[in-house]
C-alpha cells in the first residue's frame, strides 16, 4: 500500500504564490524538524560550537532555504524527506566557513528559539556519546513527531468535549513511562479525572490509547512508502518519545 508522501506535499506548497499559505507550509517543516537539526548540530560540533552556535547554523540554514531555495531542489524521487533535510544540513554544516557572519544574516527572533526547545525538550537534545549526527536526528525528529501529534490529540479531544480522554492517555501512558512513576490504577484515574466507575475508565484509556495511536500513524505514514514501514516507524517513535 501507498501512503500520500505529505512530506513532499508541503514541499510542493511552498512554490505556490499565496504568501500566507507559503509561510504556514515553512512553519509545519519548521517546527517539526528545527529540533533534529539543533541536534544534528549539536552532536556533529563536538563541542567546537556553542549550542548557541548551533541555533545560529540551524537557523542560517532555514534562512537559506527560504531566500536560496534548497527546498525548492527537493526531489521526492530520491527518497524520504527526512533524509533529503539531513543530507542537505550535513552539506551545509560542513562547508560553513562563515560562522561569524551566521548571527547577521539570521532573522530577528530567529526561527528556531534554543531556549524554547531547551525547555521543551530538555535533556533530549543533549548529544549522545554513542550516536552519530544522523541518529540523533532521527531521535529528536522522532520525539517532535510525537509531540506534535500529542497537541493535537489535546486540540482533538478540548474540541470534541473530552478532554478527560487526553487527560487519561497522559497519566496512564504517557507520565508513568517518562518519569519513571507507577502506573495508577483504573480506580484511581476514574476518581482523580472524576469518571462513573473504573470499568468506565479503563474503556476510555483503551479508547484514547488507539486513537493517539491512528493520529501517530498517520504522521508517520508521510513518510514512509509501505504500511509496514509506517507501523514499524509509529512503534519505534512510540518508544522512542517515551523513553527519550
Amino acid at each position: 500500500m501507498k501512503f500520500p508522501t505529505t512530506q513532499w506535499n508541503i514541499v510542493e506548497t511552498l512554490k505556490v504564490e499565496d504568501e500566507e499559505t507559503r509561510r504556514a507550509a515553512l512553519g509545519e517543516i519548521i517546527s517539526l524538524y528545527g529540533p533534529p537539526l539543533l541536534a544534528f548540530a549539536l552532536r556533529h560540533s563536538h563541542g567546537s560550537r556553542t549550542a548557541e552556535d548551533c541555533e545560529d547554523l540551524v537557523n542560517d540554514f532555514f534562512l537559506r532555504c527560504v531566500r536560496g531555495g534548497i527546498l525548492a531542489r527537493a526531489d521526492r524521487a530520491r527518497g524520504k524527506f527526512r533524509s533529503f533535510l539531513a543530507t542537505s544540513f550535513k552539506y551545509y554544516v560542513t562547508n560553513d566557513q562563515r560562522s561569524s557572519q551566521t548571527q547577521k544574516r539570521r532573522p530577528s527572533g530567529g526561527f528556531v528559539s534554543l531556549a524554547a526547545l531547551t525547555q521543551e525538550f530538555g535533556p533530549a537534545l543533549e548529544p549522545r556519546t554513542t550516536e552519530t549526527p544522523e541518529a540523533a536526528f532521527n531521535r529528536v525528529l522522532r520525539r517532535s513527531l510525537f509531540e506534535k501529534v500529542l497537541r493535537e490529540f489535546a486540540e482533538r479531544c478540548r474540541a470534541s468535549g473530552h478532554e478527560a480522554t487526553f487527560q487519561l492517555f497522559l497519566l496512564r501512558d504517557v507520565k508513568p513511562v517518562r518519569e519513571g512513576t507507577p502506573v495508577p490504577t483504573y480506580g484511581a484515574l476514574a476518581e482523580t479525572c472524576q469518571l462513573p466507575s473504573e470499568n468506565f475508565a479503563n474503556k476510555l484509556c483503551l479508547a484514547a490509547r488507539e486513537e493517539f495511536r491512528t493520529l501517530l500513524l498517520a504522521a508517520t505514514s508521510r513518510d514512509c512508502a509501505t504500511s509496514e514501514e509506517a507501523h514499524a516507524e509509529c512503534e519505534l517513535t512510540l518508544t522512542t518519545a517515551l523513553r527519550d
